[in-house]
C-alpha cells in the first residue's frame, strides 16, 4: 500500500508524493498563481524528492561510472599463431613474416624435416607445412596470438591459465589441437625452451 506524505506551506502550496516517488503533484493556490513562485515551487519540490531518495536511487551514477572504469577482459587464447607463426604457414609464408633465416638445415634424425634457424628460434616444416616452433628459453618475450608477454613460467601460466598437462620435462597447454609445451629443468625448475606444435604431430 502506497504511503502518502503531505508536505505543506512551501511557498504558498501543497506537494503529494508516494512513498514511491511514482507521482508528484505541485497543488498552488487559485489566489495566487505567479509563475515566479510556481518555478520557485517546483525547484523546492525537486530537492526534497532528491533528499528522500534511497541511497541506491542517489548512487545509481556512481556505480555506473564505476562499473565503465573496470578493467579489461583478459585475452582469451586460443594459440593460434605464436611469434606470429600459425601451425598451417609454410616456409615461403614464414620467410615473408620473419625474413630469411640465418639457416636452413635437415634434423639429422628425421630427414624429412626441414629446419628454418632463426635468433632465439627455430621453425621446423613437414610435408611443406609447419611441424613445430621452438623458442629458446632465454629469449626474453613471447608473442601468442598477437599479445607479447614476458617468456616466463609465470607469464605463460598468466596468460593461459593452468596447464592441461604435467609432464616429467614440463608443462603442456591445449587450445583445440595447437599445444604449447614449457620444458622446465627438473632440478632447477628453469625455463629451458617452449614448443609450440600440433597434436597430430605427437
Amino acid at each position: 500500500m502506497k504511503n502518502i506524505i503531505l508536505i505543506g506551506c512551501l511557498i504558498g502550496g501543497i506537494v503529494a508524493f508516494t512513498g514511491e516517488f511514482g507521482h508528484v503533484a505541485v497543488m498552488t493556490r487559485a489566489t495566487d498563481s505567479s509563475p515566479a513562485k510556481s518555478e520557485v515551487s517546483a525547484e523546492a519540490v525537486s530537492k526534497i524528492i532528491t533528499s528522500s531518495m534511497p541511497s541506491s536511487t542517489v548512487t545509481k551514477d556512481t556505480y555506473a561510472a564505476e562499473a565503465s572504469s573496470a578493467e579489461p577482459a583478459k585475452p582469451d587464447f586460443k594459440l593460434q599463431t605464436v611469434n606470429g607463426i600459425s601451425l598451417s604457414d609454410t616456409p615461403s609464408t614464414v620467410a615473408r613474416k620473419l625474413g630469411e633465416p640465418q639457416r636452413i638445415t635437415e634434423d639429422p634424425y628425421l630427414r624429412e624435416l626441414l629446419i628454418y634457424q632463426y635468433p632465439n628460434m627455430d621453425v621446423v616444416f613437414n610435408g611443406g607445412i609447419v611441424y613445430s616452433v621452438e623458442i629458446a628459453g632465454d629469449s626474453g618475450t613471447l608473442l601468442l596470438d598477437g599479445v607479447e608477454i614476458p617468456a616466463t613460467i609465470e607469464a605463460v601460466k598468466g596468460a593461459l591459465g593452468q596447464p592441461d598437462y604435467v609432464t616429467e620435462d614440463g608443462i603442456v597447454f591445449e587450445r583445440n589441437e595447437a599445444l604449447l609445451k614449457l620444458f622446465i629443468d627438473p632440478e632447477t625448475q628453469r625455463l629451458t625452451s617452449i614448443h609450440y606444435f600440433d597434436s597430430f604431430s605427437m
